[in-house]
Parts: structure tokens; sequence; C-alpha cells
């Protein structure tokens, strides 16, 4: 465990009015794993079926393979990045992804990376809401025979359902904003949870991890009952859709951008290197089982993924609930975690108060997801994620943040200006020291 001092240092520099916002340096060696894996097999893995059978399985695996990749590569990057900064040589400050921003980028392009990382870390919350809600209402349904929620549009009332659907992600249907009973007992959970500091939540990520292998290989088990068809998996396709399947890889690694709040959390005695290339390795495999043993077990029309065959009453009973029981077990754990990176960077960047970086990073996902319930959004969203903001913000910038410092030679001081007015006048205002020898031989290569 560290010392007090040394969790003492890690929000040393931060303004005393905000620092209790954060969390020290406790996260444990497995729980960094779980951490990690959670973090990318995120709603992504149900997704991936779709892709390897509307993308065939060589496409599929090549750009699974270049994923995971460039996001070590990338998360790399950005952690040798956060020890340029002066005091941070061993990791013992505090470091955000956007703090890397403020110090290297011009303002312009510090403003549009952070609108960039916002959106990208939202539409990624918002994805993981929808899914967990919809399978809830279906939990619902199946175990009631019926359900029903309050519509607000286009007609405002009670509306309930007793079928389901294999198209639609919905049980309720498309065209249609409603509040549904499976939205409201998943935002009861996990908003408060989003108010937590992230070490505070690995125990219910060390959980969610040994849910999620539970899960993975009873579902395994019954694409083999099923009857695995070889012809479901072309080895490659051009069909309408392929592209964007195939895009939606990408938002799986869409996890690079939070490691740097990992490593502000870790205990010094996690080792980086192993943690992360072997999460990466367990979460690509993972992908790959379940994308090609799923889409030789299933036949997925455009908007169906793999909850809502293993869902089908033609599943064995412990198949249905197992799948009824992901998102709440291994989707809504992740919701939080999210939200807290996001608070973290809104506060040390100075951006705005605790209250409005709360709102922002806790509520607002849910008040978008609440406006998106209907239909097959999440899978628009998934694909639209991964084609335009998971490869500039996961794989380009951090190369770009890393090639800068190492252009510069320089170290970068963090900014230890607390008062109240000193918000957002300073941006690239950062002092340049050189790097001497004395420095690199400090500094802690991951």
């Amino acid at each position: 465990m560290p010392s007090h001092e040394d969790t003492a240092l890690l929000n040393g520099h931060l303004d005393p009015r905000i620092s209790a916002n954060f969390g020290k340096k406790t996260i444990s060696t497995f729980s960094s794993y779980a951490l990690l894996i959670n973090n990318i097999t995120g709603p992504g893995l149900v997704a991936m079926c779709v892709a390897y059978q509307h993308g065939g399985w060589l496409p599929a695996t090549c750009v699974l393979l270049l994923s995971a990749l460039g996001s070590v590569m990338s998360a790399g990057f950005l952690i040798e990045t956060m020890t340029r900064f002066s005091g941070n040589e061993n990791f013992e400050s505090r470091v955000e992804f956007m703090e890397m921003a403020r110090a290297l980028f011009p303002r312009t392009l510090y403003f549009m990376v952070f609108a960039l990382f916002l959106f990208n870390i939202t539409t990624a919350n918002v994805s993981a809401i929808l899914e967990s809600a919809q399978t809830l209402d279906q939990t619902f349904l199946m175990a009631f025979g019926s359900v029903c929620a309050f519509e607000f549009h286009p007609s405002i009332g009670v509306i309930c359902t007793s079928t389901s659907s294999d198209i639609n992600d919905s049980v309720f249907g498309e065209s249609i904003v409603y509040l549904s009973p499976g939205f409201c007992c998943l935002a009861a959970i996990s908003v408060p949870i989003g108010y937590w500091n992230l070490e505070e939540n690995m125990a219910i990520q060390a959980c969610s991890f040994a849910a999620l292998i539970i899960l993975l290989l009873q579902f395994v088990v019954q694409f083999a009952h099923n009857g695995l068809h070889p012809e479901y998996l072309p080895t490659s396709t051009l069909s309408a859709g392929a592209g964007a399947s195939l895009g939606s890889i990408l938002f799986n690694f869409a996890f690079v951008v939070t490691v740097p709040s990992w490593v502000n959390e870790k205990r010094p005695d996690v080792k980086i290197h192993g943690s992360l290339l072997n999460s990466v390795a367990v979460g690509t495999l993972m992908f790959a089982l379940m994308g090609a043993v799923g889409a030789m077990a299933y036949q997925f029309p455009a908007g169906a993924d793999l909850l809502t065959k293993l869902t089908n009453p033609s599943q064995w009973f412990i198949t249905r609930v197992l799948a009824q029981l992901f998102p709440p077990l291994v989707l809504v754990p992740g919701i939080p975690i999210l939200s807290i990176i996001v608070r973290y960077n809104l506060l040390e960047n100075r951006v705005c108060g605790v209250s409005l970086a709360n709102f922002v990073a806790v509520v607002l996902p849910w008040l978008i997801a609440l406006l998106t319930m209907s239909g097959n959004m999440l899978n628009v969203i998934l694909n639209w994620a991964g084609l335009l903001t998971v490869a500039p913000l996961n794989f380009f910038i951090p190369c770009v943040m890393f090639l800068l410092t190492a252009e510069k030679n320089m170290e970068m001081s963090l900014i230890k200006d607390n008062s109240p007015e000193k918000k957002l006048e300073k941006y690239g205002a950062y002092p340049e020291a050189e790097d001497t020898e004395d420095a690199k031989k400090k500094r802690k290569r991951w």
C-alpha cells in the first residue's frame, strides 16, 4: 500500500477545494487487470458477431489485431508523455489526458481535442446505457409477460407491450421517446456510483470481471449446442454496411484515453507494461472468440446484436437469464468509470466547478440516452463513433503528443496556480525546462 506521502503527492498541484474529488494511488494489480479488460470489453462486445458476419472473418480479424496493436502503442505513448511532466517522472503526481493536451497544443486545437474527448466518452457511455436499459426491459418482459413505459413523444401516456422483436433492440419499437422501468432501475444504481472516485470502484470492477468470464463461457457453450455453421461466416464480404460494422471494432479500443487515470491511481508496485499488454491480449481474444463463434451460431439481420439472439425463447433458460444479466453485471459498472474520467479531466483542467463537472460527466449521458432509447440507435452510435472519433482520439493524438515532447526535448510543469480566476486564460502558457541528464535518469520507463 502507498504511504501517506505518496498519496499526498498525487494531487499536490490541485486546488485543495477540488482535490477531494480525485482518488489516491491504491489500485492493485488484479484490480488493474479487471479495470482495463472491462474498459476494453464494453458494449462493443455484443456487436462483434455482426462485424464478423457482415464484414467477413479475415477483414474483421485484421482490423481487430491492428486495433489492439495500435491501442497498446498509443497507450505507451501517453504513458511516456506523462513522465515528461516535472515531478511526475515516476508517476508520483496526477496528469490526466487533457492536461497533456493543454500543455502541448495551441489554445484552439486544445479546445477541439477537448470537444472530441467529451463526445467520444459520452458516446461510449450512452451506448452502454442503451444496451443495458433495453435488455433489462426485455428481462421484465420475460419475467412478467408484459412491460410498460411512460411515453413522451409523439404522444403522452403509458404504453405497454407483451411481445419482443428479433429486429429492434427496443421492445417498444421505433420513433418514440419513453421512460422505461429498465432505464429507471439502472439510473438509480449507476448514477450515484458515478460520483465516487476511480479507486473506490475497484471492488465493483473485480466482481464485474468475474461475471464477464462466467457469462462468456456460458455463451460459448450455447453456441456449440446450437450448432456452428461455417457458411454463416464468410472469409470476406462487401455487403452493405460491412464498412460500418468493421468500423465498430475500433470502438472497442476507445479505452486508450482512460489509461492516464488508471496510471494516476495505480499502486507503485503495479507493472504498467505487463498489465496493459496482457489486458489487451485477453480482451482481443475475447472479441475474436465471441465474434467468430457467435457469427457461426446465428444469422444476424441488419440492426440485431448478440443479446437479441441469446434472449430468444429457443435458447436454454440459463442462457436467457445470463444474457439478461450481461448489461447490469458487465456493462453498467463501466458507465461510472467513464463518468469519473470525464469529471477528472474537467476538474484538473479547471474548465468548470465540481457541480457542473458532475452534471456533464454523470447526468448528461443519461439524458441523451433517454432521447435515443427506441429502435436500433445503439448500432448507429457504435458505427459512427467508431468511424469518426475513436481513431483520431485514441490512436493519432497520443502519437502526436509523444512526438511533440520528443521534438521539444522538454519537461512540462503542472500548473499550480489555484486561484479561482485562473481557469482558461493560461492554456498553452507552460514553462519549458531543459531535459537534463538528472531528469532523464530519474524518469521511470514504463
